[in-house]
């Protein structure tokens, strides 16, 4: 079972079967109205230095339609060396999206 919420105590979630996942890179879609080049911008500058990402983008359009940005947010991190899996491999291998050793 997956949990998310604010501020948890993640020591506690393994002890009871919970798996807890936050993100921990984001475009800032939510926070103003970005051009597509500034919402990349915010992607490439909140995923440096970083091995796994789980990344935060939203998919409504109340404030910026990432859509139109998300082929070239992939593009670019496909270049950066990350590789995609889906969320159950994430689960299995404690590997989402990450940068490939080679």
């Amino acid at each position: 079972m997956i949990l998310y919420c604010f501020y948890p105590d993640v020591t506690k979630y393994s002890s009871i079967g919970y798996t807890y996942i936050d993100w921990n890179c984001l475009n800032k879609d939510s926070e103003s109205k970005y051009s597509n080049y500034q919402l990349l911008e915010n992607l490439k500058n909140s995923s440096k230095n970083k091995g796994t990402l789980i990344i935060l983008m939203h998919d409504t359009s109340d404030v910026n339609k990432t859509d139109l940005v998300l082929k070239d947010s992939i593009n670019y991190l496909k270049e950066q060396g990350y590789i995609f899996q889906n969320f159950y491999s994430f689960l299995d291998n404690k590997n989402h999206m990450y940068k490939s050793q080679n």
